[in-house]
């Protein structure tokens, strides 16, 4: 029958698989032609001959490509994904050890022998493969991008739609695209636990013959951060992160790195000649050279220093200096320079969640936590009247109450604003009237019951523990996969806090959306 095309001109070419429960497995992959379509079927994807587009299949396959030669079955890349939520406590699980961990426990399907042969002296068991092409040790690399391409397949699967990314480019750059729209769509009302409610964070009262609910949202920021343009608060991106400007700011690379200094700096220094300023770089490298020379001397003695030990300028680090100037009092006084001569770090995340402990929604803050930059992060969590909670808190409610006020926003002007307890009675001065009127969270009753706080309002300084723990994982990440990296871990996370409520009795349920935003399309 004519009628039915048939797949030829196959390409085949070694390949390593990853699972869970076969260990590592040498193979080929084939990929193979239609003429009629004009389109090579991939394993994981399909390419038009015209076209510049992979198109991925429908659905999350069993075995996800991660690169040309290497794929990871799909329960190999949940384990990954599961153990980079929880780790261990403090720290989350890198890449890296995820690697290392697969490699020991996981490529032999006998390793619990094989890494203990003095427990199994009897033991006969299989040699691995030696000779192939290809190295059969899972990388660092491997683990992220199939990491990455597993959660986008995961996340197109569940908005019912399909993942198409450029092909003919590097692996790094394929998903970019990919990676920004997801990010976009997280944002302000975008995480999947948006709409959750339970009788933990959302309670029903009887006022006056009316039921009434009382809603409580917590904010707060961490300062875990990525690199980002040395100019303040600029939000475009690196094109590398070795760099310390974006594209629009780069030709201050050239400039003194002295803040308000407007001169060039010398050949082989980062400040310009004059000499306060380059006593400020003197003193900001000196600490670096003396453990230079101290590890040169462990090295001499023959005594090995661990490569993976570094110190904060060999990462990189944003880091200010300051100088008083020469010794002795000028006319003016001493003057205080600031400079920076390491790379900047975004200056925190910030968290709005519900006080059961699920993260509604996380913001990047460039510059700083300002007042004004909370404020438009509430606005885009909660955009409509329906959506507002009843009780806002954030540490520092007072200067956001305020400058509400001064700009005449009127947006949050049903919502009450306190306080939480631990920081107002250890940051927030009684002399601060303003603060103990508007504030004070003893002041608003729906809050307390039988004597004791119904809302545990201090459950974002208890959720920056886990969030700190991602510090190292995401240090060197650019901004788009940052993002995405840390998105997913809170979907994850948020999964995991409702399962436990649940387990524990809680009654939990979810919002209807048009409850919350009437004149979306349902």
């Amino acid at each position: 029958d004519n009628s039915i095309a048939t797949l030829s001109d196959p390409v085949r070419h070694p390949a390593v698989r990853f699972t869970l429960s076969h260990g590592v497995l040498p193979m080929h992959s084939t990929s193979t032609y239609c003429r009629e379509c004009h389109r090579r079927y991939h394993h994981n994807y399909i390419v038009h001959n015209g076209s510049n587009s992979r198109m991925y299949y429908n659905g999350v396959p069993a075995i996800v490509q991660a690169a040309t030669h290497f794929f990871i079955d799909s329960q190999v890349l949940e384990l990954f994904a599961s153990a980079k939520v929880f780790g261990w406590y403090g720290l989350r699980l890198s890449s890296m050890n995820c690697a290392r961990i697969y490699n020991i426990a996981l490529a032999d399907c006998h390793a619990y022998i094989r890494n203990n042969p003095l427990a199994f002296p009897s033991a006969s068991i299989d040699h691995r493969p030696t000779s192939w092409s290809l190295s059969l040790e899972m990388r660092d690399v491997d683990v992220l991008n199939g990491f990455f391409i597993y959660s986008l397949l995961l996340d197109r699967a569940e908005r019912r739609s399909t993942l198409v990314v450029p092909h003919n480019t590097t692996q790094k750059d394929r998903i970019n695209d990919a990676l920004i729209a997801r990010n976009k769509e997280m944002e302000g009302i975008g995480q999947e636990a948006y709409l959750h409610a339970c009788d933990r964070c959302f309670i029903v009262e009887d006022s006056a013959g009316q039921r009434r609910k009382v809603q409580v949202a917590v904010c707060d920021g961490n300062t875990i951060g990525h690199p980002c343009c040395a100019r303040h608060d600029c939000k475009v991106p690196l094109d590398n992160l070795r760099q310390r400007h974006c594209p629009i700011h780069q030709h201050f690379d050239g400039s003194c790195a002295v803040d308000a200094c407007g001169a060039s700096h010398s050949p082989g220094f980062r400040t310009c000649g004059i000499k306060e300023h380059r006593d400020v770089e003197e003193a900001y490298f000196r600490p670096a050279s003396a453990l230079f020379q101290l590890r040169a001397r462990l090295k001499k003695a023959g005594i090995s220093v661990a490569t993976e030990l570094t110190d904060m300028h060999d990462l990189g680090e944003a880091h200010e200096t300051t100088s008083t100037g020469r010794e002795g009092k000028s006319e003016e006084g001493n003057r205080k320079l600031r400079a920076r001569f390491g790379q900047r770090r975004t200056h925190n995340e910030q968290l709005i969640m519900r006080p059961c402990g699920v993260i509604l929604a996380r913001a990047t803050f460039f510059g700083s936590e300002a007042v004004s930059a909370v404020n438009d992060f509430a606005k885009a969590v909660f955009p409509t009247t329906s959506s507002m909670p009843e009780y806002f808190v954030f540490d520092n409610n007072c200067k956001l109450r305020a400058h509400q006020e001064a700009i005449k926003d009127m947006h949050f002007s049903q919502t009450g604003m306190p306080v939480d307890v631990f920081h107002f009675n250890s940051k927030h001065k009684e002399t601060d009237l303003y603060c103990q009127q508007h504030c004070n969270p003893a002041a608003f009753p729906e809050l307390i019951e039988d004597g004791k706080w119904r809302f545990n309002t201090s459950i974002c300084e208890q959720t920056n523990v886990w969030l700190g723990g991602y510090q190292a994982v995401l240090r060197d990440m650019g901004m788009h996969r940052y993002n995405f990296y840390l998105d997913e871990m809170i979907k994850r996370r948020n999964r995991f806090v409702i399962g436990e409520l649940e387990k524990k009795g809680t009654i939990t349920w979810t919002v209807p959306t048009e409850a919350l935003f009437p004149t979306l399309p349902t």
